[in-house]
């Protein structure tokens, strides 16, 4: 059965042929058109399997998660990073940010599903999957990705499908700046392409921390593949401290201390999850502050 829609609420209905139990893919055959477009999602068609770049609601909630917002709970103050753009008498433009203080009702972060998809022979295919009750929000899941990057899936059962699973474990997704150098225009480009869909001004607010960090003279730097697209790994092996910074607005850098090889391999909820860091400094108005002065207090301790 083709499915061709938006998106889907219960994906049940679309697994009638199915026994409980039974195995399955996510898939679709793809058109030239399809392969292309899947370009903006990161996904190409090498038989790697690519947890896709953010770009709509099914993959931003699978690579970022999303948030509950709990309306029966009282109202909680958050602080807000803001960004503004004004124009002068003399017609020059003026960039900035503020903070603002607000009553909100609280919010939990659901994890995101971190799916990884490959392409083989012109299809493409999600994890292997499991006709269950415990399994229909990762299947729901599936189905809106593949429908968000191509308009259209099918169920696949192991007589369709490969022999084998085509999706494995994947592998670290980050991608090395030439480890050891400091390409600042490589890296610009970079943060350049995972802001562009953002306003002037919280371009210029994230540019701002990117440089700033940069100039703190890194060994290296590593910049986010797929579901850590945008974010920015400062690696400072002296002092034993890696920065994570984010492209996000309102978001938090986190800083690490340890192996490096073992943080790469830390998926985004571990990353996100808050246990592990060394320290986690909120985007506000005190941010250049903050990371200045833990910066120097672990340059003390190793003096």
């Amino acid at each position: 059965m083709n499915i061709i829609r938006k998106r889907i609420i219960n994906p049940k209905r679309y697994l009638y042929a199915l026994s409980p139990g039974d195995k399955f893919y996510i898939a679709a055959t793809l058109t030239e058109d399809d392969i292309q477009w899947l370009r903006h999602y990161g996904i190409k068609s090498d038989g790697k399997p690519r947890i896709p770049i953010p770009g709509r609601s099914a993959t931003i909630a699978n690579a970022d998660g999303r948030w509950l917002i709990h309306r029966n709970r009282p109202k909680e103050e958050r602080v807000f990073l803001r960004t503004y753009h004004l124009v002068s008498w003399q017609g020059d433009d003026i960039y900035g940010s503020y903070v603002q203080h607000r009553m909100c009702y609280p919010r939990e972060l659901i994890p995101p599903t971190e799916l990884a998809f490959v392409v083989e022979e012109g299809v493409i295919y999600s994890p292997l999957m499991s006709n269950s009750e415990a399994e229909m929000p990762v299947v729901k899941a599936a189905m809106n990705i593949v429908l968000e990057m191509v308009g259209h899936c099918e169920v696949w059962t192991a007589d369709k499908a490969p022999a084998l699973p085509p999706v494995k474990q994947y592998g670290v997704p980050w991608e090395i700046l030439r480890a050891g150098t400091r390409d600042e225009d490589v890296l610009k480009a970079y943060i350049e392409k995972t802001v562009e869909r953002k306003t002037k001004a919280q371009q210029i607010e994230i540019l701002n921390r990117h440089e700033y960090l940069w100039k703190m003279k890194p060994e290296f730097c590593v910049m986010g593949t797929q579901n850590f697209f945008g974010y920015v790994v400062y690696g400072f092996p002296k002092l034993d401290l890696y920065i994570f910074e984010s492209n996000g607005i309102n978001n938090a850098t986190y800083m690490f201390r340890g192996n490096w090889e073992e943080a790469s391999r830390l998926t985004k909820m571990e990353v996100l999850s808050g246990g592990l860091q060394e320290a986690r400094v909120y985007h506000t108005e005190h941010w250049e502050d903050h990371m200045s002065h833990l910066v120097a207090d672990l340059a003390r301790e190793v003096a």
